[in-house]
């Protein structure tokens, strides 16, 4: 099993995220900017924790806001599924393919997507519940799950699972860590932009919440965008297995 190389897997995310640019972008506007944009400007208005809160009553605001924002974000969240999967489909394709085929495949491959993300939630979440480094350890060994079952056309959530687990065998620790220094990356870069973004328009006013969101949007959509090709190029690596060229 070939080591995992932070450095080469990085580089290949860059070149992934300047190739089919037209058309991996327009997905990305549709599948993820616009869903966000649409969630921020008409979803429900949080209701914020006022000065004197107990912690009860604090834990009662937050389960409200949940309820109430749950189907939208759920509707989001299945939105950039289709995008995610159309996206891999076109960085990952050995041949040619258009929008619409990698778009009709993600279609395809929809139920697989979900049933992929359920059980990886889950299963994070029980390796969480064990002193929390489990949990850490299985989202390297499971990271390259949904590239793997688009790359491969799995249907099987399971068998993909699998996959993910074979091709992260002794670099469980690396991939984890590399996806944490994108993360917190992306995570700073998206605060200081919301801090800046709110202190000159706000969030309460319609022009500040129209601007707040619009930024928000933004941000997320890149953001997804890049830990999307940064899971792509993590993918490529491992399952290259030493033959160059193959993904060329």
């Amino acid at each position: 099993m070939r080591k995992f190389d932070m450095a080469a897997a990085w580089d290949d995310a860059r070149q992934l995220m300047r190739s089919y640019t037209a058309l991996t972008v327009a997905i990305a506007a549709v599948f993820l900017f616009l869903p966000a944009l649409a969630f921020a400007w008409l979803g429900p208005t949080p209701v914020a924790p006022t000065d004197g809160m107990g912690l009860d009553q604090m834990v009662r605001v937050y389960e409200q806001n949940l309820v109430q924002s749950l189907a939208p974000r759920i509707g989001v969240a299945l939105a950039a599924l289709i995008g995610t999967a159309a996206i891999l489909r076109l960085w990952l394709a050995r041949g040619g393919v258009s929008v619409g085929e990698s778009l009709a495949f993600a279609l395809t491959l929809f139920p697989t997507l979900i049933a992929i993300e359920l059980l990886t939630s889950l299963v994070f979440a029980l390796g969480l519940l064990l002193l929390i480094v489990p949990g850490l350890y299985l989202i390297g060994r499971l990271a390259v799950t949904v590239p793997a079952a688009i790359d491969r056309g799995i249907r099987n959530p399971i068998e993909a699972i699998r996959t993910s687990w074979r091709l992260t065998d002794d670099n469980g620790w690396g991939i984890f860590f590399f996806l944490l220094l994108v993360t917190i990356v992306i995570g700073i870069v998206s605060i200081i932009a919301g801090v800046v973004t709110m202190s000159l328009f706000g969030a309460e006013t319609g022009a500040g919440r129209i601007v707040t969101g619009l930024v928000g949007a933004a941000f997320i959509a890149a953001g997804s965008f890049v830990s999307l090709a940064v899971s792509a190029a993590v993918y490529r690596q491992l399952a290259a297995e030493g033959a160059a060229g193959v993904f060329e």
